[in-house]
């Protein structure tokens, strides 16, 4: 048999046979897929946990053991200078903002036990009673932005509290109230001591709560004061217009007692409102506001002045409200420039060639009030003042006052303005003038027929201290209570005693009965510091 023969005899090719059984093999089973490449945020994640690994055993300790010296170095560096800065803000900072910085910094963790109540809050404001007052000052959002401080819960005191006075504060106490600045007084805590110190009694404050009562029952609807309309049984003064005058006279009374425009007190409205009208009736020009408003008479620097300290005295007690602090500035604006360049004083009109030392009076004690409540008020205004006074007093050594320079006639109540207005300008105890002139008005007493006197003189006599006060207080709290009418509608009101009560009527003789009677913690003496200091001298000098 020949090859040929065999070979034809043998099966199929094996090429052939492989590719009939791979391709019933295909059929049969899938071909398996081969392995994708991995996400690269995968690969990102494993490098960074790669590299932080080596950061934290390798590169950190390596060099932490390197830079232990300048480590260290760095960190008591940083804990001094945190020290120094801590230091420097209780330094720089208000006294006021103290205790708010140390929350800041020092935290205290609540017992388990203390659940805390949260209370409702009262609606603040009606808004559309915002709208008919049409503010259009810087006083437009007065009562929508109110900032109810921690001084609010603590401003108002019943109206007919039973005042205890067998007891006088400690020294601790009376330091927290000086502690509060010059209005410390007129917080409820500051008001209780300041009473007890310096000879108040619960007679006189009865008298304070029913005239601020009475004020409250004659406020107009659109929150203002008129000198006409003073309800039945009390005498209306002669002044047709003059509301921003009455009200401010008004306001004062009830700042003085500590009650404000944010306060939860039974005033919060009435304050409120107040603050509000005279907002409305302000002119802006130039950066300065005009609070005069609608006046008569030879009035308008007086309700300026006036209206000043409202706005000042608001600020003060509310030192956060932008819009407040913004118009006081606006406001000493306008004094600083109604100030006459050549004699310092001030007169009936801005900038008038002639001035006097009762619109004066004013004036400066507007710009102190705004200056307790670190507002800017110029150097040079305040020298200018100090000159009229200079020209204003009729001896050498500044004990008596006139009206007018240019008549040099002493008069018991232009030495009781310009006195204490020296007070707040810097005169000490020791001034000989001072010490003269406060003799002399100790010895004249109160007057019943001059109260604008008396509103003057008693804060002499109060920051003064000492027998001359204690005298003068007796005579003067005996006479204001006793004076007060207590029964019928006009109740809480004083009747018009004052020479000048006509044009202002039973609102002027009532409002400087009153602020005479918040003498103890209107404002806080002013040479209470040398008081004490001529204390220790005289401890020491005793065997």
């Amino acid at each position: 048999m020949s090859q040929a023969d065999i070979q034809s005899d043998l099966p199929a090719a094996p090429a052939d046979s492989v590719r009939k059984a791979a391709g019933r093999g295909s059929q049969r089973r899938p071909r398996r897929r081969g392995r994708g490449k991995p996400p690269a945020w995968t690969i990102w994640l494993a490098t960074q946990f790669v590299n932080a690994r080596t950061l934290c055993t390798q590169t950190f300790p390596t060099w932490v053991s390197e830079h232990r010296e300048q480590a260290a170095i760095a960190g008591v560096s940083l804990a001094v200078h945190f020290v120094i800065a801590v230091l420097m803000a209780l330094w720089v900072l208000p006294s006021d903002y103290t205790p708010d910085f140390f929350d800041l910094i020092v935290t205290r963790e609540a017992e388990e036990s203390q659940v805390v109540k949260v209370e409702p809050i009262a609606e603040l404001l009606q808004p559309d009673k915002i709208e008919e007052l049409n503010v259009n000052s810087n006083l437009k959002k007065l009562l929508s932005d109110l900032d109810d401080g921690d001084t609010s819960m603590e401003m108002n005191d019943v109206l007919d509290r039973d005042l205890s006075f067998d007891l006088e504060p400690t020294d601790a106490e009376m330091e927290s109230v000086f502690r509060k600045g010059e209005f410390g007084g007129r917080s409820k805590a500051g008001k209780q001591a300041a009473l007890k110190k310096y000879g108040g009694t619960a007679a006189s404050e009865k008298a304070v709560s029913m005239g601020l009562r009475w004020l409250q029952s004659i406020q107009q609807e659109d929150g203002s004061w008129h000198f006409r309309q003073v309800g039945a049984g009390a005498q209306p003064g002669a002044f047709q217009r003059t509301e921003v005058g009455a009200t401010s006279l008004a306001l004062l009374c009830f700042l003085g007692a500590g009650h404000t425009h944010f306060d939860e007190g039974p005033y919060k409205e009435t304050v409120a409102k107040g603050l509000a009208y005279i907002g409305t009736q302000a002119e802006i020009s130039q950066g300065t506001a005009d609070l005069r408003g609608s006046f008569e008479g030879n009035a308008g620097m007086y309700v300026h002045g006036l209206a000043t300290i409202c706005i000042s005295e608001a600020h003060a007690l509310d030192p956060r409200n932008k819009d407040l602090q913004k118009l006081t500035g606006m406001a000493v604006g306008f004094i600083e420039k109604a100030q006459n360049p050549f004699s310092g004083g001030w007169r009936y009109t801005p900038r008038s060639d002639d001035a006097d030392t009762s619109v004066a009076g004013w004036q400066i004690m507007a710009l102190h009030s705004a200056k307790a409540g670190r507002v800017r008020v110029s150097s040079k205004t305040m020298r200018e003042a100090r000159e009229f006074l200079r020209e204003a007093q009729t001896d050498r050594s500044g004990a008596f006052y006139c009206y007018n320079p240019a008549r040099k006639s002493r008069s018991k109540t232009m030495t009781a303005v310009g006195l204490l207005c020296r007070m707040y300008l810097g005169w000490k105890k020791d001034h000989e003038g001072l010490q003269q002139g406060v003799a002399y008005l100790a010895k004249q007493g109160p007057d019943r027929n001059n109260m604008y006197y008396n509103y003057y003189a008693t804060q002499v006599l109060r920051h003064w201290g000492g027998k001359e006060w204690d005298s003068w207080n007796k005579k003067q709290r005996s006479m204001l209570v006793s004076t007060q009418i207590t029964e019928g509608p006009a109740a809480g009101s004083w009747p018009i005693t004052d020479n000048h009560g006509d044009a202002g009527g039973q609102i002027y003789q009532t409002a400087l009965s009153i602020l005479t009677l918040e003498v103890y913690y209107r404002h806080l003496p002013i040479y209470r510091k040398l008081d004490e200091a001529e204390g220790a001298q005289a401890e020491r000098a005793v065997p």
